[in-house]
């Protein structure tokens, strides 16, 4: 019987190297509404910008820099105040919605533009809540930390392509009706975001005071990491893209509708043309992942950024000003990623969350200086040299510190093969180039003797571990289940869930280790300090979808597992009730769609579970009696499926030619 259940047991091994489909249903809803917050912002800004250049030239369109200062603020003090509340997202979407409407209505009805601009500060201050409350709930809702990865991925690509549809719908919309128009059908997009997001379970767990804590140690460390020969260039160049980026954001309006008098429209597709740089330059960014060095990646885009700014000053169609954008949004996506990149390999880590929490609040407050700045330059200036002015900075900060960049390039070389490692891991494989530098900058390196387990089944524990050499064997309740090798990882259960082990894993041979903790997984994924993980009900799923998210059942096929829906009977157990107890027979397995089940040997807890969670199928696999005692702690609601159902598909797989 063992051999028979062994071979069960491989053929629905775990699949934590497989990059999994986003089904969790909420995930897919936050996802969404942050996408059409994206466009409807953009959109609104598109139209917002021609409103204000026809207001007021390019002295309005660099007061609508102004949002961009109120942003920074309500990001540093606001946000962690607000982010923690249920429903907070869907709240932030209508208010946004009745702010955005009401400057509309004002635009329509030829009211002075300062009260305009009014509603779009009071905006941003709303606006600037939104994405720490987003990163705070989704651990909350998503059911395994594949799922939290790939959500958090596709929280980028919804950005991006957001934006670039937002503007595209705003600038053409500015083609067919008013601005004003066009920014009322732009608000009215935030109440679909509103929609998406409403409802959606899950309490967000933040500390309330962590942000203006952090920002009060960064600001005090920070005149140190600025003396640090390493890192005070890469700090310098990332600060004065955001200048420049919010600079060339206002110019752009100008180049548009002044220099190349190519209609209100041209707005709108220029600003999607930057978007769809970022989106291609996606690939190059990925390209960069795990490199031994950085520093020439980051130096061609840099000064790639300011050419292109300069080159516009040249040109005379819109044409040739659209490529040039493109050229610059993928150029400031490279330039953004390496140079964060180098700064998370030459800083330790303390000082590098410190920096960050800094640089966070002073990205946009550069960036809303830099679009104030923009009118000064055309003023004095003119157009054309304002714009080659733009984009001297970054070339001759870059050009200037060459040297200096190189060395620590140097310095930091042995970073990658950290990173590169890391970015094999199927579970990792899905974030961005900075989430993963950061995730290698805590990475711990531990050596295990042949004979020693790392976990222990029952035992607590909060770390993650991914194998750099060496082997070891997994087993539950005595049970040899899988055997891993350097190419594999385990722990990852720890990465979201504050409960006891639910395995042991042995070391057979010598073996070496990447160790991460918790809080830094999930403050790397999120951005977020403070954030924990509470799991979601699973009740209102379908059931084929929460087995297929188990990694026991995560390699069979559709057939299998619709085998196993229709043989599942829901059932409801009130807390304090045993479930089975050591010696009864094993007749089925449970799935936890709700409530927490404790499991206990030899009279201890040695495992807690929660939605989720699959527990009694070894038994039923091994054709054994109960090792242990169920007992409920929480009101219960689970899928209880029968072990023949189990039998039926624990079958051999084919063998390949």
């Amino acid at each position: 019987m063992a051999g028979g259940s062994a071979g069960a047991l491989r053929r629905m091994r775990s699949v934590s190297n497989r990059r999994p489909d986003l089904r969790n249903s909420s995930l897919l809803r936050l996802l969404t509404g942050f996408g059409l917050t994206n466009v409807s912002e953009w959109g609104f800004i598109a139209a917002l910008s021609v409103h204000a250049f026809r207001a007021g030239g390019a002295l309005y369109v660099g007061l609508l820099g102004i949002r961009f200062l109120a942003g920074s603020v309500s990001s540093a003090l606001l946000a962690p105040l607000a982010a923690s509340r249920r429903g907070v997202l869907s709240q932030i979407a209508l208010l946004r919605a009745l702010l955005l409407g009401a400057a509309a209505v004002m635009a329509i009805g030829g009211l002075n533009f300062l009260l305009v601009l009014l509603f779009v500060v009071l905006d941003a201050v709303v606006a600037a809540v939104y994405r720490p409350a987003q990163s705070r709930l989704m651990p909350s809702l998503a059911h395994s930390p594949q799922e939290l990865t790939t959500a958090v991925a596709g929280t980028s690509m919804a950005k991006t392509v957001g934006q670039a549809a937002g503007a595209l719908l705003g600038g053409g919309a500015v083609g067919l009706v008013t601005p004003g128009a066009a920014m009322a059908g732009e608000a009215s997009v935030m109440l679909l975001a509103m929609l998406c997001t409403a409802g959606l379970g899950g309490a967000p767990a933040t500390e309330v005071a962590a942000m203006p804590r952090r920002l009060r140690q960064g600001l005090a460390a920070f005149p140190g990491v600025l003396s640090d020969v390493h890192a005070w260039p890469l700090v310098l160049a990332s600060v004065l893209r955001t200048l420049v980026r919010g600079l060339w954001g206002a110019l752009l309006v100008v180049v548009a509708l002044h220099l190349l008098h190519a209609g209100s429209s041209s707005v709108g597709l220029l600003q999607a043309a930057t978007g769809l740089g970022v989106l291609i330059a996606l690939p190059v960014t990925v390209a960069q992942i795990g490199r031994a060095r950085l520093a020439l990646p980051c130096l061609i885009s840099f000064v790639a950024a300011g050419i292109a700014v300069g080159l516009v000053s040249a040109a005379t169609a819109i044409s040739a000003v659209a490529v040039l954008v493109f050229l610059w949004g993928g150029a400031m996506a490279l330039a953004d990623a390496t140079s964060v990149s180098l700064l998370h390999r030459v800083l330790p880590t303390q000082a590098f969350s410190r920096t960050i929490a800094v640089m966070e609040s002073l990205k946009l407050l550069t960036e809303g200086a830099g679009a104030l700045l923009a009118p000064a330059l055309v003023a004095l200036f003119g157009l054309r040299a304002a714009l080659i002015l733009a984009g001297l900075p970054l070339p001759v900060l870059m050009l200037g510190t060459w040297a200096r960049l190189r060395r620590s390039d140097q310095f930091a070389a042995g970073r990658g093969a950290v990173v590169s490692r890391l970015h094999r891991v199927g579970l990792f494989r899905g974030m961005d180039m900075a989430s993963l530098e950061q995730l290698a900058a805590v990475a711990e390196p531990i050596m295990v003797a042949a004979g020693d387990e790392p976990i222990v089944q029952g035992e607590g524990g909060d770390r993650f571990y991914v194998i750099a050499s060496g082997e070891a064997d997994v087993l539950i309740n005595g049970f040899p289940v899988r055997h891993l090798t350097a190419e594999d990882d385990f722990g990852e259960r720890a990465l979201l869930r504050n409960t006891p082990r639910t395995a042991t894993v042995r070391a057979s041979t010598e073996m070496e280790l990447l160790a991460i903790e918790r809080d830094a997984f999930l403050q790397a994924l999120t951005g977020e300090a403070g954030v924990h993980f509470q799991p979601p009900e699973l009740v209102n799923l379908p059931l084929a979808d929460v087995l297929t998210a188990l990694p026991i059942f995560g390699s069979l096929d559709r057939d299998d597992i619709r085998k196993l829906e229709r043989a599942a009977v829901r059932e409801d157990v009130g807390a304090g009730e045993v479930l089975f107890d050591v010696g009864d027979e094993s007749t089925c397995a449970y799935v936890i769609l709700r409530g927490r089940v404790e499991l206990e040997r030899d009279g201890a807890v040695s495992s807690v579970l929660l939605p989720g969670d699959i527990f009694g199928e070894l038994s039923v696999m091994h054709g054994t009696t109960r090792l242990g005692r169920a007992v409920v702690k929480e009101p219960l609601s689970a899928a209880v499926l029968p072990a023949a159902a189990l039998l039926a598909i624990r079958r051999e797989p084919t063998p390949q030619a």
